[in-house]
């Protein structure tokens, strides 16, 4: 590979963790009323943030939801996360730091589910601090690009140096936003529907059903 930075999302990409978050979201809005399946809270909120899944809540579902809600949710996904939570791309993250290879992680997610993601699966080492970027850092998230643009100005790398490796229609959107190239992820657990894979393809991007998947793309870069 040819110098650049790759810049991996984090849930769904990185770590397993969507399924997790779905479940436990579903699990939440059951106790309000809400019946909504995995799925299609996978279909709904899949890459969007809280205040675009309220929006949703109260469009699609009546249903109003706090801020407290998700602070709530995310305790409990970091809970789950101790017990349930699988890495999905460790084996590319060593090859890549033996290549030398510059990575950061660039998440919607709070920056405390990151670290504990990361954590948690034994892949915080292949990172430092100031190479982990999360949507609390700019204006706006995916699927803007302010935050895949950040993270490479940060790390000192011009956008068309950069490959990002997304799950979520969101998150390719931000990166063909930028101006970067992309790589869509389906190896996860809440990335196995049909319908789902079909929306990612749908972008005409490389895609990667696996680990194994990803490195075969990014050793032909």
């Amino acid at each position: 590979m040819e110098k650049k930075l790759v810049i991996f999302d984090c849930d769904g990409v990185l770590v397993d963790s969507e399924i997790i978050a779905h479940r436990v979201v579903v699990e939440m809005l059951q106790q309000l009323g809400c019946s909504l399946t995995i799925e299609e809270s996978i279909r709904e909120f899949t890459g969007v943030n809280k205040w675009r899944s309220q929006e949703i809540l109260s469009e699609k579902y009546n249903i109003e939801v706090s801020d407290d809600f998700w602070e709530q949710g995310q305790s409990r996904i970091l809970k789950a996360f101790e017990q349930d939570l699988i890495a999905l791309n460790q084996p590319t993250l060593s090859k890549l730091t033996e290549e030398n290879i510059s990575i950061c992680v660039a998440s919607s997610s709070h920056r405390q589910r990151v670290l504990k993601a990361l954590t948690v699966t034994n892949q915080l080492v292949y990172f430092d601090d100031q190479e982990i970027f999360t949507s609390q850092q700019v204006t706006k998230g995916k699927p803007a690009p302010d935050l895949f643009l950040f993270a490479a100005a940060e790390m000192g790398f011009l956008p068309e140096d950069c490959l990002v490796i997304e799950d979520s229609p969101a998150g390719i959107e931000a990166a063909l936003a930028a101006n970067m190239a992309v790589v869509g992820f389906v190896g996860g657990a809440h990335a196995q529907f049909s319908w789902y894979q079909e929306r990612i393809q749908n972008y005409s991007i490389p895609i990667a059903y696996d680990n194994h998947d990803l490195m075969t793309h990014l050793l032909s870069i």
